[in-house]
């Protein structure tokens, strides 16, 4: 058996054994009114983690200040895009966790030991192609219920629904799978996504899939008519952007949290993409603004 059909099981039977024996009790929602510090998770996309076993201990941003949160078993942790959220992964902890992407869903299944502060390596699987009309209604309503910071018991409602979704689409054959480059492609880039803050290479990325490095370069190359630097300082200087339309935070701050240790680095990259360096562009969006 193959081991992304062997991850997908694995995830599968997971996720039914919790929906089946857990009710949801509590969602957490992480905001963006402050910037997150550096090396915390941001991806571009919504995610939702639910602790299986032991408590997933994380600092959020909540009402504008920092909060630390300890969801466990029935609990939830719900990231909109361009969002953080920083685990500390000093106590023993099995968690899903769910990325919604543009083009597929992630999913990954970490069950850490508690003995390091970096997570074990992950199972991972994911579902590709377009959502189907359920499910994106319901990650739909699930976003705007954390944008108008609702109370109630419908976002434990919506979070079970949304889990029980992902399972119905874990479970369904696809009519038409996409090829092994497009797969391989897709979770190439959807890495890069979740880990574009830390000093990642073409080469510490072939080595998390088990490829060689010039593959990493053709996939890109073939199926994203990029390279794959090109790709990685696209999704940091998407970010950057976002975070000087913000955050009034630094440039060093800026640059430290999208990947880039050289902050002279940053602007001439940032200034290659943009047509503009970032004070400029700050500069620009404020008097937009005003």
């Amino acid at each position: 058996m193959k081991l992304q059909d062997l991850s997908a099981q694995t995830i599968s039977r997971e996720l039914e054994d919790f929906l089946r024996g857990t009710r949801m009790r509590r969602v957490h929602f992480a905001e963006g009114s402050i910037a997150p510090p550096v090396l915390a998770y941001v991806t571009h996309f919504p995610r939702l983690s639910i602790p299986l076993e032991g408590c997933h201990k994380m600092e959020i941003a909540h009402n504008g200040r920092t909060e630390i949160i300890r969801p466990v078993r029935g609990h939830a942790a719900f990231v909109p895009g361009n969002t953080w959220n920083k685990p500390d992964w000093s106590s023993p902890v099995k968690v899903l966790t769910f990325l919604f992407g543009t083009k597929q869903i992630g999913i990954s299944l970490v069950n850490h030991k508690g003995k390091s502060n970096m997570p074990a390596a992950a199972l991972k699987t994911s579902v590709h192609g377009a959502y189907d009309a359920l499910t994106h209604s319901l990650l739909a309503a699930l976003m705007a219920f954390a944008a108008d910071q609702s109370k109630g018991p419908m976002a434990l409602l919506l979070t079970e629904s949304l889990l029980h979704s992902c399972l119905r689409l874990l479970k369904t054959p696809q009519m038409h799978p996409p090829r092994k480059a497009i797969r391989t492609y897709e979770a190439l880039c959807l890495y890069v996504q979740e880990n574009f803050q830390t000093p990642i290479t073409r080469e510490s990325v072939a080595q998390h899939f088990g490829l060689a490095a010039n593959h990493v370069s053709r996939v890109f190359r073939k199926e994203g008519l990029m390279r794959f630097n090109d790709y990685l300082n696209l999704v940091r200087i998407n970010r950057a952007k976002f975070m000087l339309r913000n955050y009034n935070i630094t440039l060093k701050e800026v640059a430290a949290n999208c990947g880039y240790n050289d902050i002279a680095y940053f602007c001439r990259i940032f200034k290659r993409i943009c047509k503009a360096t970032p004070t400029q562009y700050r500069i620009g969006i404020g008097s937009l603004k005003n």
